[in-house]
C-alpha cells in the first residue's frame, strides 16, 4: 500500500516568514513616517517662505512710493512698541493723479481747529475736499462714483504743513461722511505742541498685526491665537508672530545714519515717537516681519521667538518653524526736491 504524503511548510518555516515580513513593514513603515514628517516640515515652510515673498512685493512697493505728490513731512508715522507688534502708516500713491500738478504739496486742508495730543476715538475730521487733487479715486458709498481719496479702515496722516517738526498724527478712518466731507477717525498717535488750526490731511495704508479672532484653533494648540498680517484692515497673510519697523530721519542732513539717528532700532536710546519728529527727513525705512508656520513640529524642539528692532525678547522654546522678512527701504520721493 503506497503512502500518500502532503506538501506544507513547517512551523519553524511558518515563524521564520512571519518575523521577515515583520521586518519588512516594520521598514516600509518607518520609511512612510520619516517621509511624511519630511513632507509636512517642507510644506509647511514653504507655505511660509511664499507668503513671506508675497508680502515683501507689496510692501517694497508701499514704502518705495510713501510721500508721492505729498509734504515730504508727512510721509510716514508709526507705533512704536517693545512688547508688541508696531504699526506703520505710510501714504497712499494710488489715490493721488499727477497729471497737471506742478508742486508736490498735495493735502486736503483741515477745516476749523482740531486737537489731537494723543490717542482718540470718533474724532469728527471735516476736510475742505474729500479728493487731494480734486479727482476721487475710491466710491465709498458705493454708489458706482468715485467720491473719497480716503477710504474705510484705511489710515490717514494729519500733519502741521508750516511746523513740520510738530510731526504726524496717524489714525484709522472709520467712516468717510460724503455729504459733509467729515472722516470719522480713531487717531493712535498725536502732534507735537502747537496751534490746532491749518493742518492737511493725507490718505494711507496702514499696516498692523491684528488676531484673526475667526474662533477657530487653526494650530491646533487649543486656542484661537494666530494673528494675521493686515494692509488697511484686510487680511494679507496669517500666523504673523511680529511686525517691527525702525526709521532714519537724517536730522542733520548729512546723509549718513548717526548716533540715535535710527528711531526705533535695537540701539536707538529710546522707542520712536511720530509727534515732534520732523518726518521730512525721513531717508529709509526698515520693516521687518516674523511669520510662524502654521502647525507646530512634535518633533522640532528649537523654534524660538526671533526679536528684531527694539522689540524685547521672549523666553522659551516650541515646535514653529519660522521665516524673517527683513527690508531696507529708500522712499524715492523723498530728500530729493531741492
Amino acid at each position: 500500500m503506497r503512502r500518500r504524503t502532503e506538501a506544507g511548510f513547517t512551523m519553524i518555516e511558518l515563524m521564520v516568514a512571519v518575523a521577515i515580513l515583520s521586518v519588512v513593514v516594520a521598514g516600509v513603515m518607518e520609511s512612510f513616517v520619516v517621509q511624511n514628517r519630511a513632507y509636512t516640515v517642507v510644506d509647511q515652510s514653504t507655505e511660509t517662505q511664499q507668503n513671506t515673498r508675497a508680502v515683501a512685493t507689496l510692501v517694497d512697493r508701499d514704502l518705495q512710493m510713501t510721500g508721492f505728490m505729498v509734504p515730504e513731512g508727512a510721509a510716514a508715522c508709526a507705533i512704536d512698541e517693545t512688547t508688541k507688534s508696531d504699526t506703520l502708516y505710510v501714504t497712499d500713491a494710488d489715490a493721488i493723479d499727477p497729471d497737471g500738478q506742478t508742486q508736490a504739496n498735495l493735502g486736503a486742508s483741515v477745516s476749523g481747529a482740531l486737537t489731537i495730543t494723543g490717542p482718540t476715538t470718533g474724532t469728527a475730521v471735516t476736510l475742505g475736499d474729500l479728493a487731494l487733487d480734486g479727482k476721487p479715486f475710491y466710491d465709498t458709498d458705493n454708489d458706482g462714483a468715485a467720491d473719497s481719496d480716503f477710504r474705510e479702515n484705511a489710515g490717514v496722516i494729519v500733519m502741521d504743513p508750516t511746523n513740520p517738526g510738530r510731526g504726524t498724527a496717524c489714525g484709522i478712518v472709520r467712516d468717510v461722511r460724503v455729504g459733509t466731507k467729515t472722516l470719522v477717525v480713531d487717531f493712535e498717535s498725536g502732534l507735537g505742541a502747537g496751534g490746532t488750526t491749518g493742518f492737511i490731511a493725507i490718505p494711507a495704508h496702514r499696516y498692523a498685526v491684528v488676531a484673526d479672532a475667526n474662533g477657530v484653533d487653526d494650530d491646533g494648540n487649543g486656542v484661537d491665537d494666530e494673528s494675521n498680517m493686515t494692509r488697511d484692515g484686510v487680511s494679507l497673510v496669517s500666523n504673523v508672530e511680529d511686525l517691527q519697523v525702525a526709521l532714519f530721519v537724517d536730522a542733520n542732513d548729512n546723509g549718513a545714519v548717526d548716533a540715535n539717528e535710527y528711531a526705533g532700532a535695537e540701539d536707538a536710546p529710546a522707542p520712536y515717537h511720530s509727534n515732534g519728529t520732523d518726518h521730512s527727513a525721513l531717508r529709509e525705512i526698515r520693516f521687518d516681519l516674523v511669520l510662524r508656520s502654521r502647525l507646530d513640529d512634535p518633533n522640532f524642539h528649537d523654534g524660538a521667538f526671533q526679536p528684531s528692532e527694539n522689540r524685547e525678547a521672549v523666553a522659551g522654546t516650541d515646535g514653529f518653524r519660522r521665516r524673517e522678512l527683513h527690508t531696507t527701504v529708500k522712499p524715492r520721493n523723498l530728500g530729493f526736491r531741492g
